[in-house]
């Protein structure tokens, strides 16, 4: 195995670890406010982060330090919106709009002049969204402030995506890199629970389940990962993998949570699953 296929298949498992979170997350912001949650959260990560690396953080350079706090602005970014609109829109329209950071990617990467996008990493990112438009069906009622929020989201990540792989390509410290975002997480998301929230929170086990999940798998795991992806593929094949989330998403809800997903769902959740696969032969979008 390549290590092209292998940061491949390592994002696919990145995605199953994040459509299980949603779930769980969209439960316990019933127990716990979206920053105080954001705070638990990243704090385990930055407990664990800092114990693997130990003292070789003190041998951090100043572009894994910048870039750090850069990319951890726009991590903090995303997760806030995405959390803040959960609580005032559905879950399929949570979903669907956050997964339009990847046609984002592409698209900032064009206007920014960064990157140059085949014609026919458009044509598989189109489809993409068509298979994420059947499968989410997120037209349900009018466009409220959560819907809002969540397209913040989007666009942070899509943003969060571009500057990883702009200092990933300066040959960062791969752990380094992902302390000094998670702890900038942490730091700013309880600093603006402390400032903007009330400390109520529901010390339920759906609460500490979600913690240990997404703290665990879902930041500590998936971010190196992602982070280690990311040295190999570029930020528009990275998008593309991505889109796979809300395709597990939409599985943990049937199986986890009781929704019904429909023949409209599994049609769509096919059409995503032949454009992530189209992606990696037909592409020849380099990361270099």
């Amino acid at each position: 195995m390549n290590n092209k296929i292998a940061a491949q298949l390592s994002l696919v498992f990145v995605t199953i670890i994040w459509g299980l979170t949603f779930v769980l997350v969209k439960q316990s912001l019933n127990d716990a406010p979206p920053f105080y949650f954001a705070t638990l959260r990243f704090g385990l990560a930055t407990i664990l982060a800092i114990t693997v690396v130990n003292r070789k953080i003190f041998q951090m350079k100043k572009n894994e330090l910048i870039g750090g706090i850069i990319c951890g602005f726009f991590l903090f970014m995303g997760y806030s919106f995405q959390n803040f609109g959960l609580m005032n829109t559905t879950a399929s329209k949570s979903a669907f709009i956050t997964s339009v950071s990847v046609i984002l990617v592409p698209v900032l990467l064009l206007l920014l002049g960064l990157q140059k996008v085949a014609l026919k990493i458009w044509l598989i990112i189109g489809a993409a969204l068509i298979g994420l438009y059947i499968l989410l069906n997120p037209m349900g009622g009018e466009v409220n402030f959560g819907d809002i929020l969540t397209l913040g989201c989007a666009l942070s990540f899509a943003i969060h995506i571009i500057f990883q792989d702009i200092y990933l390509k300066k040959k960062v410290n791969v752990v380094r890199f992902f302390v000094i975002q998670v702890m900038f997480v942490f730091l700013i998301s309880a600093l603006s629970g402390f400032a903007f929230e009330s400390s109520n929170i529901i010390l339920s086990e759906r609460l500490f389940v979600a913690i240990a999940v997404t703290g665990i798998l879902g930041t500590f795991v998936a971010i190196i990962i992602m982070l280690w992806a990311q040295t190999i593929l570029s930020a528009t094949q990275t998008a593309i993998l991505l889109s796979l989330e809300p395709v597990f998403a939409a599985l943990f809800s049937v199986f986890y949570a009781g929704e019904i997903l429909g023949l409209s769902g599994w049609i769509g959740g096919a059409i995503i699953v032949v454009s992530v696969a189209s992606s990696g032969f037909l592409s020849s979008d380099s990361k270099k």
